[in-house]
C-alpha cells in the first residue's frame, strides 16, 4: 500500500516518502525539481495501479470432487470474468505451495463454461447443462466441471489454477479449501459410464435419449484418450425400436447444423427391433465470424492441437490421433455391456460429410461391420484450408496415426486414411463389410469429376461386395431419378458372420463415364442387375455354395427400359466362415443353371491364399448355382449337410425318401466319362457302424437304394475317389 497523502492542491509529504523525494535545506531550483519528480512518481504509480486491474489475479471457490463409475467429477465456482483458463492439477500430497503447481502434477484444462453443453445449445437454441449423474440436475452456469479417470487406488489432492488469457498469466495462489481440496479423494477403478442427459421426441415420434460421454487427455487401459487438452462432454444419442433376443445396432453419423435434434433418425421404419445410435464430430474451435464449432470429418485431430484455438502452430511432428473413431467405439461397447446387441449386425449410415464418417470407421473397423450405405460423401479429404492444418499437418509432414496397419507392425499414414481409394487397396484381402452408395452427376459439392469414377473403378477392381449408384441428383438430393430403397442395401441380410458373393466387371454395369458429367449413362449402377439368395448358402468346411441370379432393375420405381437375361460377371466369395482352404489346396468349382441343374462351366485352381475369386461366370435370370469344393477333403460330422444343396465334391448329390429308407442321387461328372467307386456307411448317434455298402457309379446319374436300420436319426456318409459326403437323415 502507497503511504504517501495525495491533495488535490499538492502533495502532502512524510517520513513514509522515499527519501529522495524528501525536503531538506534546498533552494528553490532543487524543490522544483523535486516536485517535478513527485509528479512523475505520481504517474507512474497510476499507471502500475491500472496495470494491475487488468492483470487481476482470478481464482476459483468451492472446489469439490465426487466419484462416478470410475471418474473423478470436479466442479467448482468460477470468477466473474471470461477469456479464462482452468488448469487442473492433481497429487498425492496436499498442494500447499505454488511450487506444486507444474507440469508433473499437471492434467489438463478447460475454458469458459465448462458445465455449458455448448453443442448441444447451439442445436436447440437453450442454455443446455451438464448432468454429472443420471438422474441429476443440471450444473449452475456459473460452476466449472473437469473430469477425471480413476487410474488406481489412491488417494489425490485436487488444485484449479486460473490462467488470464489476456496476459497469460497462471494465479498459482494456494487457498485451500477455496481452489484446493482439502481432504484427498479416493480413485474407484471402475469402466467410465455415459450419462444420461434428456430425452425428447423427433419429428417421427420416436423419443431420443440424449447422452454425455466424458473424456479427457489421460491414456488408460479402460478408457483412451479421446481429447487433446483436457476434460470435454461428446454428445450422442440413442433410440430402441421394437424387442428382440438380440438387437441389430445402426450408428448413423450425425451433422452439426443448427437443430439436428429436431430431425427424424433418417432410418426407414422398415428397420425394427433394433438400436439407433446417433453420433457427432464437434469441437469447440471459434471461428472468424465469431461462432464456435467445427468438425474432423469423424476421424482425428494432432495431440497437440488445442481445439478452443484456431492459430495452433502446423505440426511437422508427432501422431494425428483418432479420438473421435475411439468416442464411437467406446460408446458402441459401452451399449453392448448394457442391452443385448447382435455384435455381427453393426450397421453404418451417412450423407455427404456424414457419409465419410462411415466410410472411414469401416475402413478402420472392417471385421466389425456388416454394412455401410453412403450418399453423396467424398471419399478422400484434404488439409484444404490452415484449420485443418493445424489438426492434420500439410500433406508433405507424412504424419501417421495411432492405428496400427492389420498386416504389419507400422502404423498407418494420415495421408492414407484420409483416402478411403488408398484403404480399400490396403484392406482388400480383409473381412470387408459390403458397400453401398449413390452420387450425383450435377453434386456441386461434391462434384462428380472429383475422382468418382476413380472411386468406381476402385470399389470394383478391389471385389467390394454391394452395388454403387449414380444419377442426376445435386447434393441434397434434389433431380435424382433413383428412390431411396432402390440405393438402400437390405440391411439384415448382412452380419460378419455371413459370407457373401462380391460382383465385379459385370458385362451389363451402365456407363458411369470419364468423369465429365455429360460423358457417360446419365444414370446406372455398378453391379444394379445382379443379386443372390440368402437362404440356401452353403459355407462347409469342404464346399461351398451359392445361388446368384438377375434382377430387374428399377429406376424411380418404373421398370428400366434396357432389362437382360443374362450377363458375364466375376464372383469373389467375402466373409467365409467354414470354407477355409489352405494354401495349395485345389479347388473346383462348378456353375449350374438353376432350372436344368446342367453344369455349364467349370474349373479348377491350386489356391493360393487370399480371395477366392472366378472371372467371367455365366449369369442367368432364372438362376445359377455356383458352387466350389476342395478336393480330397475330409467333412466333418459337425459340418453335415442339410438339403439338396450341401454336397460335398464335385459331384451332385442328395437324398429322397423312399417306402423302406432312402434313395441316393448321385451325378458323376468327370471330365474323361469315367465312373467312380463309392462306399456308404451308416452310423448310429453313438458312432457305431450299422450298416455299409460298397457301390460301382458309372457316368452320370447314379441310384441306389439305403434301407432303414431302424426307427431314428442316422448319419449316412459316402465316401468316393473324389468326394466325400455325410448327412444326419430321419428314419
Amino acid at each position: 500500500m502507497l503511504s504517501a497523502r495525495i491533495k488535490y492542491s499538492g502533495c502532502e509529504m512524510g517520513k513514509s516518502l522515499p527519501a529522495f523525494l524528501t525536503y531538506k535545506s534546498y533552494g528553490m531550483h532543487t524543490k522544483s525539481l523535486i516536485f517535478t519528480r513527485l509528479c512523475a512518481f505520481i504517474v507512474s504509480v497510476t499507471i502500475l495501479f491500472i496495470s494491475f486491474s487488468q492483470s487481476k489475479a482470478y481464482t476459483v471457490s468451492n472446489l469439490a470432487t465426487e466419484c462416478h463409475n470410475g471418474q473423478i467429477f470436479l466442479t467448482w465456482t468460477n470468477p466473474s470474468a471470461t477469456n479464462l483458463q482452468y488448469n487442473v492439477y492433481r497429487s498425492v500430497v496436499p498442494f500447499t505451495l505454488s511450487s506444486q503447481i507444474n507440469s508433473t502434477n499437471y492434467l489438463g484444462f478447460v475454458r469458459d463454461n465448462s458445465s455449458q453443453n455448448i453443442f448441444w445449445s447451439q442445436q436447440t437454441d437453450e442454455n443446455i447443462y451438464y448432468k454429472i449423474t443420471d438422474n441429476g440436475q443440471p450444473l449452475p452456469a456459473s460452476k466449472g466441471l473437469y473430469v477425471v479417470t480413476c487410474t488406481g487406488t489412491l488417494p489425490y489432492y485436487y488444485e484449479v489454477s486460473v490462467t488470464a488469457l489476456s496476459n497469460g498469466n497462471e494465479n498459482k495462489t494456494i487457498v485451500p479449501g477455496e481452489n484446493t481440496t482439502l481432504l484427498p479423494q479416493f480413485d474407484l477403478v471402475a469402466q467410465p459410464q455415459p450419462v444420461f442427459q434428456d430425452s425428447f421426441v423427433a419429428v417421427n415420434g420416436e423419443v431420443k435419449q440424449l447422452y454425455v460421454q466424458y473424456a479427457n487427455n489421460q491414456e488408460t487401459s479402460r478408457y483412451p484418450a479421446m481429447s487433446s487438452v483436457g476434460s470435454y462432454g461428446f454428445n450422442f444419442w440413442l433410440v430402441k425400436r421394437g424387442t428382440a433376443t438380440e438387437y441389430p445396432l445402426f450408428i448413423l453419423f450425425q451433422g452439426a447444423g443448427p437443430h439436428d435434434a429436431d430431425k427424424s433418425p433418417n432410418l426407414d421404419n422398415v428397420y425394427t427391433n433394433c438400436y439407433i445410435m446417433g453420433v457427432y464430430d464437434w469441437l469447440p474451435i471459434p471461428q472468424e465470424d465469431g461462432s464456435t464449432g467445427d468438425n474432423t470429418y469423424f476421424c482425428c485431430y494432432h495431440q497437440k492441437f488445442n481445439f478452443y484455438s484456431n492459430t495452433n502452430p502446423i505440426p511437422t511432428t508427432g501422431v494425428v490421433k483418432t479420438y473421435f473413431q475411439k468416442l464411437y467405439w467406446q460408446g458402441i461397447n459401452w451399449l453392448k455391456s448394457e442391452v443385448a446387441i447382435d455384435t455381427t449386425r453393426l450397421y453404418l449410415k451417412g450423407t455427404s460429410e456424414t457419409g465419410f464418417g462411415a466410410l472411414i470407421t469401416a475402413s478402420l473397423n472392417p471385421e466389425k461391420i456388416a454394412a455401410v450405405y453412403s450418399v453423396v460423401e467424398p471419399n478422400a479429404t484434404a488439409a484444404a484450408n490452415d484449420l485443418y492444418k493445424q489438426m492434420w499437418g500439410s500433406g508433405s509432414s507424412k504424419l501417421k496415426i495411432d492405428v496400427v496397419a492389420w498386416n504389419s507392425a507400422d502404423t498407418l499414414l494420415f495421408n492414407d486414411v484420409k483416402n478411403q481409394q488408398i484403404m480399400l487397396n490396403k484392406n482388400t484381402l480383409r473381412s470387408m463389410p459390403a458397400i453401398y452408395d449413390v452420387h450425383g452427376k450435377n453434386d456441386i459439392t461434391v462434384v462428380w469429376n472429383s475422382g468418382k469414377t476413380d472411386w468406381l473403378d476402385s470399389l470394383d477392381n478391389n471385389h467390394i461386395g454391394g452395388a454403387w449408384y449414380w444419377d442426376q441428383r445435386n447434393h441434397g438430393g434434389n433431380g435424382s431419378d433413383f428412390a431411396s430403397p432402390e440405393t438402400e442395401p437390405n440391411f439384415y441380410r448382412f452380419a460378419t458372420n455371413i459370407s457373401y458373393p462380391a460382383f465385379s466387371n459385370c458385362s451389363v454395369n451402365q456407363n458411369p463415364g470419364n468423369g465429365t458429367p455429360s460423358n457417360g449413362d446419365p444414370y446406372g449402377a455398378i453391379n444394379g442387375y445382379l443379386d443372390w439368395h440368402d437362404d440356401n448358402i452353403v459355407d462347409k468346411a469342404c464346399t461351398y455354395a451359392v445361388h446368384v441370379f438377375m434382377k430387374d432393375f428399377y429406376v424411380g420405381g418404373v421398370l428400366d427400359p434396357e432389362q437382360y437375361s443374362t450377363c458375364k460377371t466375376d464372383i469373389t466369395i467375402r466373409r467365409m466362415q467354414r470354407f477355409l482352404p489352405a494354401a495349395g489346396a485345389t479347388i473346383q468349382w462348378s456353375n449350374y443353371d438353376e432350372v436344368t441343374n446342367a453344369k455349364i462351366q467349370n474349373g479348377n485352381f491350386t489356391y493360393g491364399g487370399g480371395l477366392i475369386s472366378i472371372p467371367g461366370l455365366i449369369i442367368n435370370k432364372s438362376g445359377n448355382k455356383i458352387k466350389f469344393t476342395i478336393k480330397n477333403c475330409s467333412q466333418r460330422i459337425d459340418d453335415a449337410p442339410e438339403g439338396n444343396d450341401d454336397q460335398q465334391g464335385d459331384v451332385p448329390l442328395y437324398f429322397s425318401k423312399s417306402p423302406d429308407g432312402y434313395t441316393a442321387h448321385i451325378d458323376v461328372l468327370h471330365p474323361d466319362g469315367s465312373g467312380e467307386n463309392v462306399e456308404v456307411l451308416v452310423y448310429d448317434l453313438m458312432g457305431r457302424m450299422v450298416w455299409e455298402k460298397k457301390v460301382s457309379l458309372a457316368s452320370g446319374t447314379n441310384t441306389f437304394e439305403i434301407p432303414s436300420p431302424a426307427t431314428g436319426i442316422f448319419l449316412v456318409q459316402v465316401k468316393g475317389e473324389t468326394f466325400s459326403h455325410a448327412e444326419k437323415l430321419f428314419f
